[in-house]
């Protein structure tokens, strides 16, 4: 699953799920000993499910015969079931009765007879409920290409929501065949993970069934139907591809077909496992949910995530690609091979992640995708700093658990950097093997964290469960101290230290420590690992004093590295003629060592000074997102107009290098250099650019054939930004007149930027407003709470007054994670105890503990506000820090 994407819900979160204490490695994968909430003495075998959804009176009515093999004399089966009333239930042709409990969420039949132990044939006809957000069974009501009102429906069932659609064994290790059938209105495509078996029309609906599925989880099958159209391809293999979109929309699909053909072949060249379906089903959604779900030959993706029309921009082509490279990575990593239970989700996401990064960056070079991923390996890293923070691999025990285990910055991004950094330690090879050795033996079943690394251990000789279990056991990650000796000639010797690195500043009260495998280098040499498994490590060998020293060669390492100072001061001299991944990487450590107070800020801004108009545009990135958070700090502050004239002297250079307008030769990472340069100036006040972005809206105003798609992304949020009343209209009047969903949703964010307070509170009203179509719904908080940048209070207010409108299309963990999410948005808004009553009153019972998390992370973060204005403060006066 690829969560929160395009949407306000990226920020970092950190989750608690349970102890924080180094977990104990599992056993291999067992069905008897996994965990989970239902008795094992009765396995269903095979499901054969008819429903017949009823959108417009939000009714499901559904019937399934299941083959279950009973292993042991019961009169009693325990299975899933939520919001379903049972017609009629039988036992190899016997009456039963069933009685659910919606609180447990399970449903126990009694039966006629006691069963002995063999296979019998369990049959049930039930009634349900459709939803009206991403969960279940649910009705997507959209704005067609046609201009007109229209409903479609679509599952979302990862992780327990199987069970709002059919009875089942809603637990992972119960792998199952599943064949479906779906009575829907003729005139309407269905799709489901198989293809199409039999349909037959009967009047004004038709029954759509499906081939019978492979063994796998209850909460991978999908159902989508509605007025789709799809485009088509055959692979190398056999294999068909299919792009399924509202109708009038599916010739946007031509870019994630051609995508998909490239990445199962790259896949299953990998995997050394080829995809076993005969077909793999894209489906577009408009709306529902705001990322992709990886069902198996059936992913649905919201459809902003698959179709690229004509007014899309690099950026979104970006998304799209990595976007299907995770969910296809799952066909593998959670669809062939299941984790035993939801304690290891890492095992789907972390790899889906780690998978994703490697295919985009390989299959697009000129992207440097590896180092445009270090925004989300630093984003992992802020949130694993804090004390509250939660291991990789935690125990799960409740459904609103299993929902808050799908935690962005550990579960996906820490994961997928600690796999990076496992490939690298162990080589590429060697890795490859000991994952196609894990899909051998594994395929078509679950597994744990341990048979993974057997595998590995098998492929690489070495122990890897020793190195890898307290990466994923424990929380945090650590702070490597270097110490440097140089001899009479010259030659360096280091000594390494670890500890935890915490955000906070204290002390780790756990003294926790890792195997952690040191990447030196020194000058332009290459890496050698070596592996820091105590507190400490001497007398390594790290080349030349003279020359500069990297401790994270290449930044693929978890963990943050502390010079010395003598070796920070070579280092910073030689800052420009360090390759861009190492400049990358000494560029977050110092700023994260400011933050945690470890550091002065000058010794962060002397390496800024240092940059000139080199163009790395990752390390470009971090500069400007590191002195964006110190102008949004000063804002209200007697400091800030003297901070954010420093900020556009350090940034302006850069900017009169590139200019406004591309050139033929120009690589996408330069692209997005320019177009960073050109935001961060407007943001910071830069009247040249201010104007030249307000001269070129009057442009595009009167010809809107002089700014395309990714120019439109630079323009307009510095002109909003800076709106007066006619403007604002302008730009709400192109929203309304915008011809597709990705061109309107463009517009309605650029008037989400608006700093006048008035139009703040026009933008706002806007976003709850009928205007935004209802495929758009999830992206309503983040219109609304973009606002909280400029006009935090304003925001908060808002979002008091409207908070069920604002948060109505989202459902599950969605609303769990704004317990996380909301008092670290709002930290200015208002006071702490006022964010946290707003919050309680929108999100489900029993969020106490994430709200608790939520509001410390909070806490931290105005404890780290207040410690960067003053050293702001302090390193412009009298005079500006000086550039070196």
């Amino acid at each position: 699953m690829h969560l929160f994407a395009r949407s306000a819900l990226t920020a970092v979160l950190t989750i608690v799920l349970g102890s924080s204490a180094f977990a104990a490695p599992e056993p291999p994968f067992s069905f008897d000993a996994a965990y989970g909430n239902l008795p094992k003495d009765v396995v269903p075998h095979a499901y054969t499910i008819a429903v017949t959804p009823d959108p417009d009176h939000l009714a499901l009515h559904g019937s399934e015969t299941v083959t279950i093999e009973v292993r042991k004399p019961t009169k009693t089966i325990v299975f899933n079931a939520l919001n379903l009333t049972f017609r009629r239930a039988a036992v190899d042709g016997i009456s039963a009765t069933v009685v659910p409990n919606d609180k447990t969420q399970r449903a126990t039949l009694t039966a006629g007879k006691t069963l002995v132990p063999g296979l019998h044939t369990l049959t049930l006809a039930y009634d349900g409920k459709m939803e009206t957000a991403g969960q279940g069974l649910f009705r997507q009501p959209y704005l067609g290409a046609d201009g007109k009102p229209h409903v479609m429906v679509s599952t979302q069932f990862e992780s327990t929501d199987a069970r709002r659609m059919f009875p089942c064994w809603d637990e992972p290790a119960f792998r199952a065949v599943f064949t479906l059938s779906a009575t829907l209105p003729a005139a309407w495509a269905a799709v489901s993970n198989m293809p199409v078996t039999k349909r037959v029309v009967h009047g004004a609906l038709a029954t759509t069934t499906f081939a019978p599925s492979p063994k796998m989880a209850s909460y991978l099958v999908v159902l989508s139907a509605g007025d789709l159209k799809s485009i088509t391809g055959t692979d190398s293999n056999g294999t068909r591809h299919e792009i399924w979109s509202t109708s009038g929309n599916e010739q946007n699909g031509r870019y994630a077909l051609a995508n998909s053909e490239q990445i199962l072949a790259a896949y299953d060249a990998y995997f050394g496992v080829s995809f076993p379906l005969p077909k793999l089903s894209s489906i577009a959604v408009p709306g529902g949910f705001s990322g992709a779900m990886e069902n198996w030959g059936g992913i649905t993706y919201n459809d902003q995530l698959l179709l690229l029309g004509a007014s899309g921009t690099l950026s979104q082509k970006q998304e799209i690609y990595s976007v299907q490279a995770h969910e296809m990575a799952h066909q593998w990593f959670g669809d062939l091979v299941t984790m035993s239970w939801w304690d290891d989700i890492w095992l789907n996401e972390s790899f889906a992640s780690w998978m994703s990064a490697r295919q985009t960056a390989l299959a697009n070079p000129t992207w440097l995708w590896w180092q445009d991923q270090d925004g989300d390996k630093e984003g992992a890293m802020d949130a694993d700093a804090q004390i509250t923070s939660h291991a990789i691999q935690t125990h799960v025990v409740d459904e609103l658990q299993v929902e808050a285990a799908f935690d962005p910055a550990i579960t996906y991004s820490k994961g997928q950097a600690f796999l990076r950094m496992t490939e690298a330690y162990l080589g590429p090879d060697t890795f490859r093997s000991g994952i196609r050795l894990y899909m051998q033996n594994r395929k078509f079943s679950n597994a744990t964290a341990t048979d993974l690394w057997t595998a590995l251990s098998t492929a690489s000789g070495k122990d890897v469960a020793a190195y890898a279990q307290g990466w994923i056991g424990q929380a945090g990650f650590p702070l490597v101290t270097v110490t440097a000796s140089c001899d009479a000639s010259g030659n360096r010797t280091v000594a390494l230290h670890q500890e935890r690195f915490l955000l906070s500043g204290v002390a780790d009260p756990a003294k926790t420590t890792w195997s952690v495998p040191v990447g030196i280098a020194s000058g332009s040499g290459t890496a050698a690992y070596t592996l820091l498994g105590g507190r400490d490590a001497t007398g390594i060998a790290a080349g030349s004093c003279s020359e500069p020293l990297r401790a994270n060669a290449g930044d693929i390492g978890f963990y943050r590295v502390a010079y010395d100072a003598a070796t920070l001061a070579v280092n910073s001299k030689a800052f420009g003629a360090l390759p861009d991944e190492d400049k990358i990487a000494m560029l977050d450590d110092q700023w994260a060592l400011t933050l945690a107070g470890k550091a002065d800020l000058r010794s962060y801004l002397a390496l800024v000074g240092a940059m000139g108009t080199d163009r790395d545009t990752r390390a470009w990135n971090q500069i400007v997102d590191s002195l964006s958070t110190i102008e949004r700090d000063e804002r209200n502050k007697p400091g800030h107009a003297a901070f954010a004239a420093y900020a556009r002297t350090l940034v302006r250079p850069l900017y009169d290098a590139l200019g406004w307008d591309a050139k033929p030769d120009d690589t996408p990472p330069l692209r997005h250099l320019r177009d960073r340069a050109i935001g961060a100036l407007g943001q910071w006040g830069d009247p040249d650019v201010i104007a030249e972005a307000q001269k070129r809206f009057a442009a595009f105003v009167k010809d809107p054939a002089t700014l395309g798609p990714d120019e439109q992304s630079v323009v307009l949020p510095t002109v909003a930004t800076y709106a007066d009343q006619a403007t604002f209209d302008q730009i709400h009047a192109l929203a309304k007149a915008a011809k597709d969903q990705t061109s309107a949703e463009r517009f309605y964010f650029a008037l989400s930027a608006a700093k006048d307070p008035k139009l703040a509170q026009q933008a706002m009203q806007i976003a709850i407003s009928s205007e935004i179509p209802p495929q758009a719904g999830n992206s309503v908080p983040g219109l609304v709470f973009r606002n909280s940048d400029w006009n935090p209070t304003l925001a908060f207010e808002f979002g008091k007054a409207h908070g069920k409108q604002i948060f109505a299309s989202m459902a599950g963990m969605n609303m769990v994670f704004i317990a996380l999410f909301a008092p670290q948005q709002l930290v200015d808004a208002a006071p702490l105890d006022q964010v946290r009553a707003w919050v309680t009153s929108l999100v489900p019972p029993g969020s106490d503990a994430y709200i608790e998390r939520g509001m410390s992370a909070a806490k931290l973060a105005l404890q780290i506000k207040a410690r960067i204005v003053e050293q702001a403060d302090a390193a412009l006066s009298p005079l500006p820090f000086k550039r070196v």
